[in-house]
């Protein structure tokens, strides 16, 4: 299966020089709390949500598939999210009336014509998804947070 790309998103990367921002949705929806959390690298304003400028490091992907002994590694991404106060809060503190293990998080590259987020449901959308996967692990100190993400795949994949 080939991969679409949005209509913007790839008239955005088909120059020599791109401008990407990776966008973090965490869905950190709770019975206390209806909230999504956006981070990024950068402070913006996108499809009515304010990201903020948390993220120390741009996600990378690795995915390996061994057909002849049948195996296949699962992606893991770590994102390292900045625990300094902004705006008077830190990260931990904006997810600590809930458990963030098993929470859903989207991944997106946003470039400069994009003005919404890619649909799970139906591709619409000018950000590109990139990936999709659930926090597997959580830990925090008064500097760093570190999520380390997994694919989903391994629910469907033995």
């Amino acid at each position: 299966m080939a991969l679409s790309l949005p209509a913007k998103f790839a008239s955005d990367i088909q120059g020599r020089d791109t401008n990407l921002i990776p966008l973090v949705v965490i869905d950190a929806q709770s019975s206390i709390t209806n909230n999504y959390i956006y981070i990024s690298t950068n402070s913006i304003f996108f499809a009515n949500d304010s990201y903020m400028p948390l993220l120390l490091n741009i996600p990378s992907l690795k995915e390996s598939i061994d057909i002849e002994k049948r195996n296949y590694k699962i992606s893991n991404v770590t994102l390292d999210i900045s625990n300094f106060p902004y705006e008077g809060k830190r990260f931990s503190e904006h997810v600590s009336d809930t458990s963030l293990i098993n929470t859903n998080v989207n991944i997106y590259w946003k470039s400069p014509s994009s003005i919404t987020l890619e649909d799970a449901d139906d591709n619409s959308g000018d950000a590109l998804n990139i990936y999709r996967g659930t926090v597997r692990r959580y830990n925090h100190d008064d500097e760093k947070v570190k999520l380390v993400l997994e694919d989903r795949s391994q629910a469907m994949v033995h």
